[in-house]
């Protein structure tokens, strides 16, 4: 007690100065912490809203590839590349523009950043619609826009309340390969707006809105990503001949390869009227000579192309020298392509033998050939038997017919495509059928590795007529998927 009271005033003062620095000390390290705290959550939020923006964006992207895709079965090349209005800038400068890589991005990197997803109209006025998935131009008018230059939204439920919310949003562009050798080899003129090679280039942006924030490059309040495919178009099957036959031979379907003098096969002025693909050229059996010796003289007056009567042509060494024609000597590839490919994008598939008569299970398609392949109206399908088919009556068809048993036909069948005949590898039309487009007859057994080509059997009689029309033959392949390529991410550092 007695060191209490000898305590002089001053000094209780500076102890109580003392405590009021430590209380300020821990108040500021108290705030400083609070302030980190507020900070590190703030910035986990912005890396998960980041993060969640992001594959929203990639899923989009994606979608919009995928959606591509599937939209170009049955659509010309050219179509897609000049837009639904067939028009484009022909100035040098804007060709110039339209044959760099930064042209094939849907929506300007800049634009797309800062862009409402809700509403991307305002922002992207007046958007050129050339490389807009479309129909493309003809006779009636500007094609249907299957997607818009505005994008296609991706939806989710309202988690708030009623009705839908736009989470992202796809824009998709087709361009063409320009400068590659293969594109102006076919294409001299190097035109953007015309395919060459059948390749184009298929980008699709996936814009998902995230934080807004400036960044070094300017505002930013979406996260963007691009996803680039090149597809083929297919064109193995675009072989220049009524009637193709392949196989390590030819024999007759039923009695007779030819079975009357009424029969006609046309190839016209370029093309031969039968030609063969020889599958085993080192066993001194060739199946063009095979169908030679098969025919009487009157009845080789029936099979003419080139000039030439009878117009019967083996062309087994230009198929070899294709690139992509080679692939019909593939039986792994083939036989793949027939039994998982095909299927997977028919119109209409069917299992087991099937007889039809004046109507078939489901719409065979209708097609035109005096009117454009876009033209309203036109119908094509892609068919698929897998077995026996056997036709008697008035059926009409056009597109794509597969069938990979015996192929028989009788009465007044009409179709306008393209028949493939694979597996059985067996024709016998007669009645008064016509078929304008092309018909491939092949012997194949087996699937994968263990696929091998056979005797072809063939059998045309009666009335029935085959005419060769080249642009019925590329509308009918052109119901196949086309083959991609390649796939690839762009950012901003490949493409700026």
């Amino acid at each position: 007690m007695g060191s209490e009271r000898n305590r002089k005033p001053q000094d209780f003062g500076q102890e109580s100065g003392f405590a009021l620095l430590i209380a300020l000390i821990v108040l500021a390290l108290l705030s400083v912490l609070g302030l980190y705290l507020s900070l590190a959550a703030t910035a986990e939020v912005r890396i998960s809203d980041n993060y969640e923006s992001y594959v929203q964006a990639r899923a989009a992207a994606l979608a919009g590839l995928s959606h591509a895709r599937a939209l170009m079965r049955g659509l010309r090349f050219d179509d897609l590349l000049q837009g639904p209005d067939g028009v484009h800038n022909t100035s040098k400068s804007s060709l110039a523009r339209a044959r760099t890589l930064a042209n094939r991005t849907p929506v300007d990197w800049t634009v797309a950043r800062m862009l409402d997803i809700q509403d991307p109209s305002a922002s992207l006025a007046g958007l050129v619609d050339d490389g807009t998935m479309s129909m493309g131009k003809n006779a009636a008018g500007n094609g249907v826009e299957l997607i818009p230059p505005f994008g296609i939204a991706q939806t989710v439920k309202n988690p708030s309340g009623s009705g839908t919310v736009v989470v992202s949003r796809y824009f998709v562009k087709v361009s063409d390969n320009s400068g590659e050798a293969s594109e102006i080899a076919a294409d001299p003129g190097n035109d953007p707006f015309h395919d060459g090679d059948g390749q184009i280039i298929v980008r699709s942006m996936g814009v998902a809105q995230t934080f807004s924030e400036e960044t070094k490059n300017g505002a930013r309040k979406n996260s963007l990503v691009v996803f680039e495919a090149r597809f083929k178009h297919m064109s193995m099957f675009e072989l220049d001949s009524p009637l193709v036959v392949q196989g390590t031979g030819v024999d007759c379907s039923s009695a007779d390869m030819f079975g009357s003098t009424l029969f006609a096969i046309q190839g016209g002025g370029a093309n031969y009227g039968i030609s063969t693909i020889d599958t085993n050229s080192t066993d001194g059996i060739f199946p063009a000579q095979q169908i030679l010796t098969r025919l009487t003289a009157q009845q080789g007056q029936n099979i003419q192309g080139a000039g030439k009567q009878p117009s019967v042509l083996d062309f087994s060494a230009a198929i070899r020298a294709n690139a992509d024609k080679k692939l019909l000597l593939d039986g792994a590839y083939v036989s793949n392509f027939i039994a998982q490919t095909v299927p997977r994008f028919a119109d209409s598939s069917y299992s087991g033998s099937q007889i039809w008569g004046d109507a078939a299970p489901a719409q065979l398609g209708h097609y035109d050939p005096s009117q454009p392949q876009n033209a309203p109206g036109q119908t094509p399908k892609l068919t698929y038997v897998n077995g026996d088919l056997s036709v008697d009556g008035d059926l009409v068809g056009a597109g794509l017919l597969v069938v990979t048993g015996r192929f028989t036909a009788s009465g007044n069948f009409t179709f306008c495509g393209l028949i493939l005949v694979i597996g059985a590898g067996e024709l016998n039309i007669g009645g008064t059928c016509h078929v304008t487009g092309g018909v491939y007859v092949a012997r194949l057994s087996g699937m994968g590795a263990g696929a091998s080509w056979g005797v072809s059997k063939l059998t045309v009689k009666d009335s029935a007529r085959l005419n060769y029309d080249k642009e019925v033959v590329k509308m009918a392949v052109s119901l196949l998927p086309p083959l991609q390529l390649s796939f690839r991410e762009i950012t901003n550092i490949i493409d700026p």
